[in-house]
């Protein structure tokens, strides 16, 4: 399964850093293997996709990570209990990076929270990610 995972790059990410779009592919190349957070749990399985959109300043598509393991809930954090696993995948976010694929090209064109991606958008995600 493919999910859309949208991220506000002002915000700060659980590792304290930034989720702008150059500092993703740095992780990708440097620390490709994170932990991310949600707000409810999703039915997200071991090999599924994350693909990350920016919401600024560029709405776009711009980094994809491969999901290790279903989200687990934590203590501690009441506006985002559940945790997963997820490997940025190097080759396919920089070319991602280079390649973005904007909102409007999409046919969720008001995306929120994290959703299933559409059927209808996966070969182009796909095709600018170079999978």
């Amino acid at each position: 399964m493919d999910w859309l995972f949208i991220v506000k790059p002002a915000d700060t990410a659980p590792d304290g850093g930034s989720f702008a779009k150059d500092r993703m592919l740095e992780l990708a190349e440097t620390a490709p293997r994170r932990e991310w957070c949600l707000s409810r749990r999703r039915r997200m399985a071991p090999g599924d996709r994350l693909w990350i959109y920016f919401s600024a300043p560029v709405r776009e598509v711009a980094a994809v990570a491969e999901i290790e393991g279903e989200p687990y809930e934590v203590t501690g954090s009441p506006r985002q209990p559940w945790r997963f696993t997820a490997t940025l995948d190097p080759a396919a976010t920089r070319r991602l990076h280079r390649d973005p694929v904007p909102l409007h090209a999409l046919s969720n064109r008001h995306p929120q929270g994290v959703t299933r991606v559409k059927d209808d958008d996966l070969g182009l995600l796909l095709e600018h990610a170079g999978l």
